[in-house]
C-alpha cells in the first residue's frame, strides 16, 4: 500500500504538501543498475506531476563509470524523454516525512512511454500475466554490506559471527532506525539480520505484485543509504564489497496462483507451479545475463556461496539456482513459492523482474516439463549426473541474453541492445583488471 493509498486525497500533491513534504525525489534504473535522480523542491512538485522533468534518451547508455557508450537504437544526445513521478507509489524516506521519493516512468513529450523505459517493461509482463489469470507476487531479499571509517578507507561494520547475534547487537541502533523507516515509508522489513560476511546484512521485504515489488525494492535501498549516513555509515549494495568475501545477492521470491489454485500443493508446486518454474529453469543462462550483469558477478556466483551456481532446482536446496519454498506446515500451501538465487544487486530490478515473469510465462504457455529437483548439493553429484554450470563469464550470459527469444521479446531490442552495449563497456574498460580493482570500482556506484 503506498502513503496515497493511506491518505486518500482528492489531491495527493496537496496531501503531500499538508503532511509536510519540503523535497521529493523522482528515479529511474538505468541498463547499469544505478539509480539516477531528479528532484525538485515542494512548489516545484505540481509542475513535476504535470509535466514530467527533462530526461535525455542517453541515460539508456550510461555506464557504471559514467561514460556514454553507443549504440544505434540511441540518438546519442539528441532528443528529450519526460520522467513521470508516480505518485501511486510515492513514499517518505523518513518517519520526519519531510523527502519524499517517487519512482518515475520514461515518456515522451507527448506523454506517451517510449520502448526504453524499464519500468514500463515489467508493466507490460504484469498485463500479460493477469491476462493469464495469474496472481503473481514476487518478493524481494536484498543483501548489503555495511561499513565504518570512509570511502577511501571502509571498515566492514561487524567482525561476525556469521549470523550472530553480537554482529546484530553492534548496529543494534543503525537496525532499530531502519526499521522504523522502513515501516513510515511503507515497506515493511519482513525479516532484518546479519548474514554470513563480516558487516553483511540482509533485508527482506514483504511480497507484493511485481511492479509494486521492484518499486520496493528500490525505495528500500534508499532508506538503507539514508538510515546508514545518519548513523556515521557507509553501505554497499555491490556484487562484492570485499575481495575474498562472500558476496551480495538479490534473491527474488516467486509465487502465482492461476485461478485461485495456490502456487503450491501437498507434494510441492501445483500443475501451474511446476510449468512457471520450468520456464525460468529453461532461461536461466539468458536470465543471468539480466539478473547478474556487472564484472564482479560471475566470481560470486561460484559453488559454495549459495548463488545458484548449477542450472537446476530443488526443494529447500539453497546451492541450485531455483529453491522451491514450500513453507511452515501452518501456512503450507498459501505460503509456497519459489526463490531465484542467481540475482545480485548490480541487475536492474525492474527488468530483472521482467525477464522472471516472461520466461515464467513462457514456460505456462508452452506447458513445460519441470525435470526432477536435485535433493543435495549440486556440486557433490557425479561429475556426468552433475547439472551445467551457468555463464562462468560476463560474455558468456551477455551472448547468452542476446539470443534469448523470450527476454529479447519481453524486453524488446530498444532495451536489449543498448543495455547489452553498457555491460560490454563494463567489461572492456573494468573487466581485465584484479578482482580487487574491480571490487574498488563498483564498491559506491550501488
Amino acid at each position: 500500500m503506498s502513503v496515497t493509498d493511506s491518505l486518500t486525497p482528492a489531491d495527493p500533491v496537496n496531501a503531500l504538501l499538508d503532511g509536510g513534504l519540503r523535497m521529493l525525489i523522482t528515479s529511474m534504473v538505468d541498463n547499469a543498475g544505478i539509480t539516477r535522480a531528479k528532484t525538485v523542491p515542494a512548489a516545484r512538485v505540481r509542475a513535476a506531476v504535470r509535466d514530467g522533468i527533462g530526461l535525455s534518451p542517453v541515460f539508456a547508455l550510461m555506464c557504471t563509470d559514467d561514460a556514454i557508450t553507443t549504440s544505434p537504437l540511441v540518438n546519442g544526445p539528441v532528443g528529450d524523454n519526460r520522467l513521470m513521478p508516480d505518485l501511486r507509489s510515492v513514499a517518505p524516506l523518513g518517519p520526519d516525512r519531510r523527502v519524499y521519493w517517487a519512482p518515475a516512468d520514461q515518456m515522451s513529450q507527448d506523454h506517451e512511454p517510449v520502448d526504453i523505459c524499464q519500468r514500463s517493461a515489467l508493466r507490460r509482463q504484469e498485463e500479460r500475466a493477469v491476462a493469464a489469470g495469474l496472481e503473481v507476487k514476487l518478493g524481494f531479499e536484498l543483501e548489503f554490506t555495511v561499513f565504518s571509517g570512509d570511502a577511501d578507507d571502509p571498515r566492514v561494520a561487524t567482525i561476525g559471527p556469521a549470523y550472530g547475534v553480537l554482529a546484530a547487537l553492534k548496529i543494534e541502533n543503525f537496525a532499530v532506525e531502519l526499521l522504523e523507516a522502513l515501516d513510515a515509508a511503507g515497506v515493511p522489513a519482513e525479516q532484518l539480520h546479519p548474514e554470513y560476511a563480516q558487516g553483511q546484512v540482509e533485508v527482506a521485504l514483504p511480497p507484493a505484485s511485481p511492479l509494486a515489488a521492484a518499486d520496493q525494492s528500490q525505495l528500500a535501498r534508499l532508506v538503507v543509504h539514508r538510515v546508514a549516513r545518519a548513523h556515521g555509515l557507509l553501505v554497499s549494495f555491490a556484487p562484492i564489497t570485499v575481495a575474498g568475501f562472500v558476496g551480495n545477492g538479490a534473491h527474488i521470491h516467486f509465487s502465482a496462483s492461476l485461478g485461485g489454485r495456490p502456487f503450491g500443493d501437498e507434494g510441492g508446486p501445483s500443475e501451474h507451479g511446476r510449468q512457471l518454474m520450468a520456464g525460468v529453469l529453461g532461461e536461466l543462462d539468458g536470465l543471468t545475463g539480466v539478473l547478474a550483469p556487472s564484472v564482479i558477478s560471475a566470481d560470486r556466483r561460484v559453488p559454495g556461496n549459495w548463488a545458484g551456481a548449477f542450472a537446476c532446482w530443488g526443494p529447500e536446496n539453497r546451492e541450485a539456482a531455483l529453491r522451491y519454498v514450500p513453507g511452515s506446515v501452518t501456512s503450507r500451501p498459501g505460503s509456497a513459492n519459489f526463490e531465484i538465487k542467481i540475482g545480485d544487486p548490480s541487475g536492474n530490478a525492474y527488468l530483472s523482474a521482467a525477464s522472471v515473469l516472461a520466461a515464467a510465462l513462457n514456460g505456462l504457455e508452452q506447458k513445460a516439463v519441470l525435470p526432477d529437483g536435485l535433493d543435495r548439493d549440486p556440486v557433490t553429484y557425479p561429475e556426468a549426473e552433475r547439472p551445467p554450470r551457468l555463464p562462468l563469464t560476463l560474455e558468456d550470459a551477455l551472448t547468452a541474453l542476446e539470443r534469448s527469444e523470450v527476454i529479447r521479446a519481453a524486453l524488446g531490442d530498444a532495451i536489449v541492445e543498448p543495455f547489452l552495449a553498457v555491460r560490454r563497456h563494463d567489461a572492456e574498460s573494468l573487466g581485465e583488471l584484479s578482482l580487487e580493482a574491480r571490487v574498488r570500482a563498483l564498491r559506491w556506484r550501488y
